[in-house]
């Protein structure tokens, strides 16, 4: 293959894989909730939204996470001719056969946490996300999702902690005086017949 062929042959890829692609439904806020104002004594009707149009939305995959990705249609040439430094296309619209990596760290407030019990008698919300990769994205995901019980928890933690360090502080300073007591101590007051 020569390199002025190259180009036309990711050209005709990139063609094929528009004409391929798979619609996605993304709801925006508007689809979600139409209701822009519900009228008051300044504008008394409510306006809501009739009709919305978009360019439409595919799904896209990446070649390596295999994660599914929403773009609108009129990006899709863009990513597809997007590569990686190795040269790779980092994008298809072809569905993998491999899954995306799943983690299997469960959230802090999921049901099966060990402080559930706890958490349920402070009132947290139950949350039920148990494919978290790693500790990072545990932590992420509790100060995204769960920001006032994550300062709760790391409240509950940094306390708990203060407490492990005081209890070790006396014991080690209870240790030290037990072994000044054992050694002979000098009398604080010392007499006339003693200085004999």
């Amino acid at each position: 293959m020569t390199t002025k062929e190259q180009p036309i042959d990711n050209e005709v890829l990139i063609q094929e894989m528009l004409r391929d692609a798979e619609k996605a439904e993304v709801l925006g806020e508007l689809e979600k909730n139409p209701v822009i104002h519900k009228g008051d004594n300044t504008l008394e009707a409510p306006m809501t939204v009739k009709e919305i149009s978009s360019a439409g939305y595919v799904w896209i995959y990446d070649t390596r996470s295999f994660e599914r990705l929403p773009v609108l249609y009129y990006m899709l040439p863009q990513k597809l001719r997007q590569r990686r430094p190795d040269g790779s296309f980092r994008f298809t619209t072809s569905q993998p056969k491999e899954q995306p990596y799943r983690g299997s760290i469960k959230c802090l407030l999921h049901p099966d946490s060990p402080d559930r019990e706890e958490y349920d008698k402070k009132g947290f919300r139950v949350c039920l996300k148990s494919n978290i990769t790693n500790e990072y994205q545990l932590e992420q995901h509790m100060v995204k999702k769960h920001k006032q019980e994550w300062i709760a928890i790391k409240e509950e933690r940094a306390r708990v902690e203060r407490a492990e360090d005081r209890k070790l502080q006396r014991a080690l300073l209870n240790a030290q005086l037990g072994n000044i007591k054992e050694e002979e101590k000098p009398p604080l007051y010392v007499s006339d017949k003693d200085k004999k």
